[in-house]
């Protein structure tokens, strides 16, 4: 019996999600009814724990299911089925939702480089990215400035171990189970107050990261300061990464032209590499271009210079 509740469940779990990809205005409804609250009580639950929930949480939920693997199979099953019912039901229909921001597939080489200059100009003034000591609270209130499919409820958290974070390569996460948006404390200063509202975007139901990358960088403009520095960062980093392949004297040009904090910044984050392996296997996974990746941003700027 275990196995056919398992079955029907993981059914649903990958069914929904399709209905809401054939239906967008499903999406929408399921979004405002049922991901809005659903996700800000999760949210609203963890708030009250000063560490994220979601590292104890994936301990023990692996070591219940390798417990219930040699022990009792039907519920290691049924285990599986509740958290793919997690992310088919909580977060999978976010993709589903009409992009809030258009953004051409393709950005030519002149378009990247004014971006660049722009962005550099401004980076170059900048003295330090020091990080205030109330992060979490300044990404929250600036978070809260763009709208969302869905309220931002909670602040980031910072990842207790973060080792498994920089194994993964990962800067940031939003964990839809516990509705915790993390945050590697350890990476480079320059780019956590704009990680940290790009986590929030996904809090808000933003599951597109190139659409979460605009969200997060008219948010961070619009709140100023260290926020708006560390936006302008990430951004440059993604159209220099764009403006590589197609001018490669034009980029090395920008790359000399940085200066002081903003190109130690900017080297912190890997500006001055290739994409990894790892990153590079994501996006041909999901069939991602410019327009359908965290390097969106740069499109949209690069259109709107244009």
């Amino acid at each position: 019996m275990l196995y056919i509740v398992a079955g029907a469940l993981s059914a649903l779990s990958l069914l929904f999600p399709l209905a809401c990809r054939l239906w967008p205005a499903l999406a929408q409804g399921w979004m405002e009814a049922v991901f809005a609250p659903a996700a800000g009580a999760l949210a609203a639950l963890a708030s009250k724990c000063p560490f994220p929930l979601a590292e104890p949480l994936a301990l023990l939920l692996a070591a219940l299911f390798v417990l219930l693997l040699f022990r009792w199979r039907r519920g290691a099953c049924l285990l599986l089925a509740v958290l793919l019912a997690g992310y088919g039901f909580l977060w999978a229909p976010a993709y589903s939702l009409p992009a809030a921001y258009a953004v051409s597939k393709d950005a030519d080489a002149a378009a990247l480089t004014a971006v660049c200059d722009e962005l550099i100009e401004r980076l170059n003034a900048r003295k330090d990215f020091a990080l205030p000591n109330d992060l979490g609270a300044r990404a929250l209130a600036a978070a809260r400035l763009v709208e969302t499919p869905a309220p931002i409820s909670a602040a980031p958290k910072f990842a207790r171990y973060p080792e498994w974070m920089r194994a993964f390569s990962l800067a940031g996460l939003y964990v839809p189970w516990t509705a915790e948006a993390l945050c590697d404390p350890t990476a480079p200063e320059a780019g956590q107050p704009f990680t940290a509202v790009h986590e929030l975007m996904h809090m808000g139901g933003v599951a597109d990261e190139g659409q979460a990358n605009i969200c997060a960088y008219i948010a961070c403009q619009r709140y100023g300061g260290i926020f708006a520095a560390s936006a302008d960062l990430w951004a440059l980093k993604y159209a220099m990464d764009a403006l590589r392949p197609l001018d490669a004297d034009a980029w090395s040009a920008r790359l000399a032209a940085l200066d002081g904090a903003a190109r130690d910044g900017f080297f912190a984050l890997g500006g001055a590499s290739s994409a990894s392996l790892a990153e590079e296997s994501v996006l041909r996974l999901g069939g991602a271009g410019i327009a359908g990746d965290y390097g969106a941003l740069a499109a949209w700027l690069a259109a709107r210079i244009v």
